[in-house]
Order: structure tokens, then sequence, then C-alpha cells
């Protein structure tokens, strides 16, 4: 018999979406009225308050185009709106030996072309980049662990150009050591 105890059984990794999203939901405001506002001055709306937040996280409702915030990749429905969407998950699972791993999350941000240039001369795709950056980059995520970008810790750990005609994106790939 095994003893299974001297092996990372990565326990948590069915929450990691959950719990970025809940981080980000109390850590930054700029991101969300990003999100929710297709204007040019989102930027400069109100905060939104915790129920606002909440109401544009995908929770397995039939039509997801009325959502902003994902826990997994893929778009299974036409999206006709000029909206902007955030898709936060687990991107990859390296064990580095039995006891210890990495995990590496994809923070994937989407905005229609003619809404992605906002009113401060700045454009709503790299605003939320680099808002995800500051956010998670060191952050002691609850549940998670510390995230980091960092190439000398995991060459994973990058930011690329992404999407598809109409919405324009990127992705940020973090990593964090785990057990």
């Amino acid at each position: 018999m095994t003893d299974n105890t001297t092996y990372a059984n990565y326990e948590q990794l069915s929450n990691y979406s959950y719990d970025c999203i809940k981080y980000l939901m109390n850590e930054n405001e700029l991101i969300w009225k990003l999100l929710k506002y297709p204007t040019p001055d989102a930027w400069n709306e109100t905060d939104l308050t915790f129920e606002e937040k909440s109401a544009l996280i995908y929770g397995g409702q039939e039509d997801t185009t009325d959502f902003r915030v994902f826990l997994d990749p893929g778009q299974p429905d036409a999206w006709v709106h000029e909206d902007t969407i955030l898709r936060i998950y687990p991107y990859g699972l390296v064990g580095s030996n039995r006891t210890y791993g990495r995990c590496t999350m994809i923070f994937e941000v989407f905005s229609h072309y003619k809404i992605n240039h906002l009113s401060n001369y700045k454009t709503r795709v790299d605003t939320i980049t680099q808002q995800l950056l500051e956010v998670f980059n060191g952050s002691d995520i609850g549940g998670i662990g510390k995230l980091f970008f960092d190439a000398l810790a995991s060459r994973d750990d990058r930011l690329l150009v992404a999407g598809q005609v109409p919405f324009k994106g990127k992705s940020i790939l973090m990593s964090n050591f785990l057990t």
C-alpha cells in the first residue's frame, strides 16, 4: 500500500480561478469599471458595488454573453455586443517532483475593437493587463499562494497578444509553486 501523504494532491486546483476573482474583487476597482462600461470614459466611472461586480461573473447561466468574467477558456455563444471580457483559469500544471509542483494561471483579456480606446488616450486591453500584473504579481492569493511573473522561475511566464477579429486581447501567464 502506498503512503499518499508524501505526494502532492493539488486539492485546491479547482478553486484557483474563483480565488483569483475573489481577490480581484477586493483589490482593484479600475478593471471592474472597464469590464462593465463599454464607454470611452469607463475609467472615470464610480466604483462598482460588490453586487455589481458579482453580477459580471459567469456562474453557469444559459447565455454567457450577459457576463464579463469567466473561470474557464472558450466561448460557446456568438458574441454580438461590443464588450470586454476577462478569463482566469489554470493554464498548466507541472509536477516538479512528487511533493512539489508549479501551476501556471492565465489571465485573458479581450475587448471589441470599437471600444478598446479610452478617452484618456490609453487602451482598455493594455490598462487591464497592466492592472492585472500590478494586482497579482508577488501577491499572496488566499488558497493559491504567491503568484509571480518571473521567467527565471518559470519559462511559462509571459505576456502574449491574443484574440480574433473583432476582439483583440492579451494573455498573461503567471505561476506559483504549490504542494
